[in-house]
């Protein structure tokens, strides 16, 4: 099996990773964090801690605090999106995003916020459009780190110019670009970025959160056990419990926290460079593929492509049982990015690559390529 579905999931994780999962599973040394004045209860207690500054160290943050533990990015989005914005506001966000962005928008526009979009421009975000969509009642941007699809990574520089001139919180999907760029959120204030652990950081599924910098009013969305404050009617409004109800997933975040000090030590993304390159000139060299990508421009390693007008799906399809190679195809929970580019119907094939990818495998994925596009 070639697998080249990392932006989904990477699914090769350092052995290291498993075994911290396994050890809080199996050493019964991880009980309820909070919830106890045991060593079980404390060993966890500081597992979690740790894990917020090794996070906090890897985004730029010094307050642990301020690093808030989800089980993923779509979780996160949903906590700000739906804490921080109510009627009447309005937010401008774009066309590249993923449905984990949208849908919570969505879900607030019938509540009665506005939302506009700012479009791409060969695969990039039209950054010039953001001030001409800002009104009076205008709260917040936001922006994917990097496009799902294309790869795209965004100018954060210039949108935080534009939010920091325009009073806008800038919040940042970091879903694509955690393991793969560097963040220091410590050059943005007010600024919020979501990152998720199952995809760059080859941390456990399940693990994820966000980083805040900046005074947010977030609001009450969910609300459980805290393990203290229980006469309270209310959640504990500080961060980051009032984001974190109910008992931890204690087991994945020791992979979480491991596959970070692993980030943290050797960057992977520096490996990818070379490979990806050898990806991208390869399949340039394949007559009748059509690219949704700038291939000058700053990118994760992502290549998203179609065969003339060959279904996306029929492609992906024949990669796998023909070839044993894992893609993905079809919309990628980005709506908005195929209809911009009319591939509602026909879809997208995207390969992405982990630094666990080697040149053999490549080179065979360009084989079964160019042959599925000579047999069609």
């Amino acid at each position: 099996m070639i697998y080249l579905d990392n932006a989904a999931t990477t699914i090769d994780k350092d052995e290291s990773v498993a075994k911290a999962v396994y050890n809080a599973i199996y050493s019964r040394n991880f009980a309820n964090p909070s919830r106890g004045a045991y060593i079980q209860s404390l060993n966890s207690l500081k597992l979690l801690m740790e894990t917020r500054k090794n996070v906090g160290r890897l985004f730029g943050m010094d307050n642990p605090l301020n690093v808030v533990l989800t089980s993923n990015v779509t979780f996160g989005l949903n906590f700000v999106i739906k804490s921080l914005f109510s009627k009447y506001d309005h937010i401008i966000t774009s066309i590249s995003e993923h449905n984990s962005v949208l849908r919570p928008l969505y879900d607030l526009e019938e509540d009665g916020i506005s939302i506009s979009y700012i479009g791409l421009d060969n695969f990039s975000l039209r950054l010039s459009e953001i001030e001409n969509n800002i009104r009076d009642n205008s709260k917040a941007l936001i922006l994917t780190g990097a496009s799902n699809i294309s790869g795209m990574v965004t100018d954060i520089d210039k949108a935080y110019d534009i939010c920091k001139k325009n009073n806008l919180i800038l919040i940042i999907d970091g879903a694509q670009l955690a393991g793969y760029v560097d963040f220091d959120i410590s050059k943005y204030d007010n600024t919020i970025f979501l990152f998720t652990g199952h995809k760059g950081l080859h941390a456990p599924q399940g693990t994820g959160g966000f980083v805040v910098n900046g005074d947010f009013d977030f609001k009450q969305v969910f609300s459980g056990g805290s393990g203290f404050n229980s006469f309270s009617k209310k959640q504990p409004q500080s961060l980051p419990d009032l984001f974190e109800p109910g008992t931890e997933n204690v087991h994945s975040f020791a992979g979480l926290n491991q596959a970070v000090k692993l980030s943290l030590k050797n960057p992977h993304y520096r490996e990818l460079d070379e490979l990806t390159r050898y990806l991208s000139d390869g399949l340039r060299n394949i007559d009748n593929l059509i690219f949704y990508k700038d291939f000058s421009k700053k990118s994760v390693p992502i290549i998203s492509f179609n065969i003339k007008n060959l279904s996306a799906n029929y492609v992906a399809m024949k990669l796998w049982d023909d070839y044993s190679i894992c893609t993905r195809a079809g919309s990628h929970c980005a709506p908005l990015f195929h209809k911009n580019y009319k591939t509602e119907k026909q879809g997208i094939v995207r390969l992405s690559l982990s630094y666990y990818n080697t040149k053999d495998e490549i080179k065979k994925a360009l084989s079964a390529i160019e042959k599925i596009k000579k047999n069609s």
